[in-house]
């Protein structure tokens, strides 16, 4: 169990750490949509939907378990036609951004998929890291459960009490035998030594 627990708070630590990563590359990206979007409020907060869409999903589908394989498929699909389309819309957003301030050639095209890359990675690393952390309270917790099980089957007190109950059964339908049958039963009824002197 011990080792159980040293493994889950590595991976407590390490979910920190890429949620961090992976909120900060969705501000990088949401920034430079934002940055190359019409002007106007409503525009602005338009152009920076599509990474907080993809990582919305993804975050979804980290932390609610699949609970049927048709869903879980469709869960599924519906997160890459979201990335697809997320992806198309930022990186189009990004690359006419790094051109109006000077970039050219292929590093125009290269920078938005070198960021959006990034935040890809960071954010299904994320969905791994949870998993595994899910992963863990799980044994967790049935290690834990386990020898309070195996002490309430195995309990010494338990057994005892059972016998004792098991030998006054036995004792009661042997009494009850004997009086059904007529014949007296030795005990508790047998007279003692002082009772026939008298």
């Amino acid at each position: 169990m011990s080792k159980i627990n040293a493994e889950l708070r590595h991976f407590r630590r390490l979910w920190i750490f890429v949620t961090v990563v992976t909120v900060a590359l969705v501000g990088v990206t949401v920034t430079l949509n934002v940055m190359h979007a019409p002007g106007g409020l409503v525009a602005r907060s338009i152009g920076g939907t599509p990474p907080i869409f993809l990582f919305l999903c993804i975050e979804l589908i980290a932390r609610i378990p699949a609970t049927s394989r048709l869903l879980g498929i469709g869960r599924v699909i519906g997160s890459v036609a979201v990335a697809g389309l997320a992806f198309a819309i930022s990186y189009q957003q990004q690359m006419e951004f790094i051109r109006n301030i000077g970039y050219a050639g292929w590093v125009a095209y290269a920078y938005p998929i070198i960021v959006d890359g990034v935040m890809m990675v960071a954010t299904l690393s994320l969905v791994e890291v949870t998993r595994k952390v899910r992963t863990l309270r799980a044994e967790l917790a049935d290690a834990s459960e386990a020898p309070a099980t195996a002490a309430a089957v195995l309990s010494p007190d338990d057994l005892a009490k059972e016998q004792k109950g098991r030998e006054f059964r036995e004792a009661a339908a042997r009494a009850r035998d004997a009086a059904i049958q007529g014949v007296p039963s030795r005990k508790p009824f047998e007279l003692t030594p002082a009772a026939e002197a008298a």
